[in-house]
């Protein structure tokens, strides 16, 4: 497997997001660099486990034994504010979850937050209240 820039892998951690289908090859780079084929999808309804396995060669003509790199996808959780759009994501995200969910909600509503500049060197100071 090749050594990516932080940019390529920040554009591969984004293919997480997109509607990948098994046997479909998935690139970075405008369609230059290939990462692999998608051999396998995992969306575990109950869990919210989402997940795409990609092997280095077509699955419709690699075997097993031939694989060489396996790059995993884990899609992250839903943003708790999604609530409104992606219900069902969040909720099965989140669900089993209730103490931490808690906690990010609380942290939304407590946070506060400006930045004001400091006159001393010009940096940028957060300050919470």
């Amino acid at each position: 497997m090749p050594n990516f820039t932080d940019e390529q892998r920040v554009e591969i951690a984004e293919r997480e997001y997109k509607d990948l289908k098994i046997n479909t090859k998935v690139t970075i780079n405008d369609g230059k660099t290939s990462i692999g084929y998608v051999s396998k999808v995992v969306n575990n309804k109950k869990t919210g486990e989402q997940a795409y396995i990609i092997t280095d060669d077509d699955p419709k003509v690699q075997k097993p034994s031939e694989v060489n790199n396996v790059t995993v996808l884990y899609q992250g959780s839903t943003s708790p504010e999604k609530i409104g759009s992606q219900a069902g994501e969040v909720k099965r995200d989140w669900w089993d979850n209730k103490q931490i969910l808690n906690n990010v909600e609380k942290s939304y509503k407590k946070t506060e937050y400006y930045i004001r500049s400091d006159q001393t060197n010009d940096k940028y100071v957060i300050v919470y209240l």
